[in-house]
């Protein structure tokens, strides 16, 4: 998939790693739906394209509905006159 670089093939790429893969494998038990295991990782990304792209921190861990591990976001500090107190790393970039 390392070839998959354009935004439509990277949000492509996501879903393949995420949704559709448990599809794929018949694994029908699985999935984000109603009745089906909570067992998921929540990145710090404001979309597909830059959870695969900026390698972000795992928020949090949840494993069959139970919070199993838990990082608080972190922003970066500033102390530049005139500038805000912190910043996100991210940049807000609309991929669509």
């Amino acid at each position: 998939v390392a070839q998959m670089s354009s935004p439509t093939e990277m949000a492509t790429c996501f879903d393949m790693v995420t949704n559709v893969n448990a599809s794929i494998m018949g694994l029908d038990h699985l999935g984000l739906e109603v009745g089906k295991r909570a067992s998921l990782v929540v990145l710090d990304a404001g979309n597909p394209i830059e959870a695969l792209r900026l390698r972000p921190d795992r928020l949090f861990v949840i494993s069959r509905g139970k919070v199993v591990s838990e990082r608080p976001k972190r922003d970066a500090r500033l102390a530049l006159d005139g500038r805000p107190g912190s910043i996100n790393r991210r940049h807000a970039v609309s991929y669509s």
